[in-house]
């Protein structure tokens, strides 16, 4: 028999909700696989877990960094570094897909995917790409979450704004991201957090890794295991080996349009500390923070200042 494919849509995603599932159509066509529609975020883990005792080889999800997340974040042993791990590969569906434009399929359409999926099963050469991801793990979380980005302060709630009010049903995208960056340079008085106050705004967080200590007011910090950001950004200059590329920026920002257009520009780099921003390369890293925290764009809810602890997985491979 072929070996078993895992189907994973989340239909409430943008793409899907606008075009259509993809998967949903290759699976009319694939013998031996199972699709799984995303009702019910809280079933997903019991679906999943149904799945990957079936021997699944690999498992294709369509939808945001959001549904990836989940997705990972619910896969039985990912989080443990269980080494029997299916291959994953990843279809646009977000309002950013931050992880498809590192990590994602290149082939896009059904027919295409299909034949993707004969190749694979034929043992033919495919093209993989690993990348560790991060493990974020805290008292408040039912189960460690796995995602590819997280931020904290100011810049965990600018990404919620941006979602709330300013993605709408065509406004997605990277031009999307750059609008909003824009807008926030330029003018970072005008936006307002739902309490009224800025989003530009200082909270307490206090960082502790092998190689680095932080404590104090901060504006933002930002995490990744992916080698660059939406618009190809890499606000990331620290040294070392470390899987996580740590930022943060100091409260308040010195000359902060001057400092966000050099990142824009592609010019971070160890000057930045003039502006208040430090960067650092490490494996693990424990925190906490009085501010908004946001994995892949999901808000995550755990009370203010409650220790997390944040390393990185084994590498996952990510078909493309």
């Amino acid at each position: 028999m072929s070996p078993r494919i895992g189907l994973i849509v989340s239909p409430l995603s943008h793409t899907v909700q606008r075009k259509g599932s993809i998967l949903e159509r290759v699976s009319t066509h694939v013998e031996n696989a199972e699709l799984i529609r995303i009702e019910d975020f809280n079933d997903l883990p019991d679906q999943l877990a149904r799945l990957a005792r079936t021997d699944v080889s690999a498992v294709l999800v369509e939808g945001g960094d959001g549904t990836l997340q989940a997705v990972m974040s619910a896969w039985p042993g990912l989080a443990d570094g269980g080494t029997s791990l299916p291959d994953f590969a990843i279809l646009p569906g977000g309002s950013t897909n931050l992880a498809y434009k590192i990590a994602g399929l290149k082939c896009r359409g059904a027919d295409d995917i299909v034949r993707y999926i004969a190749q694979f099963r034929a043992g033919r050469p495919v093209t993989r790409t690993s990348l560790p991801a991060l493990r974020v793990e805290a008292a408040g979380l039912a189960r460690p979450q796995i995602g590819m980005l997280l931020s904290t302060g100011s810049l965990a709630r600018a990404m919620i704004y941006t979602q709330q009010q300013i993605h709408g049903e065509t406004h997605r995208g990277s031009l999307a991201v750059a609008e909003a960056a824009a807008r926030f340079v330029f003018a970072p008085e005008a936006y307002l957090d739902t309490d009224g106050a800025p989003l530009l705004r200082s909270s307490e967080l206090s960082v502790s890794a092998p190689s680095f200590q932080l404590r104090g007011a901060h504006a933002l910090s930002l995490m990744t295991t992916l080698p660059s950001l939406s618009l190809g950004l890499t606000p990331f200059w620290g040294l070392g080996a470390g899987a996580i590329a740590f930022t943060r920026a100091a409260w308040p920002i010195l000359h902060f349009r001057l400092a966000f257009l050099k990142i824009l520009a592609g010019h971070a780099g160890p000057a930045m500390a003039r502006h208040g921003l430090t960067s650092h390369r490490t494996d693990t890293l424990e925190l906490a923070c009085s501010g908004a925290i946001v994995l892949d764009g999901e808000l995550l809810q755990l009370p203010e200042n409650i220790p997390i602890t944040i390393s990185a997985t084994s590498p996952l491979r990510f078909l493309r």
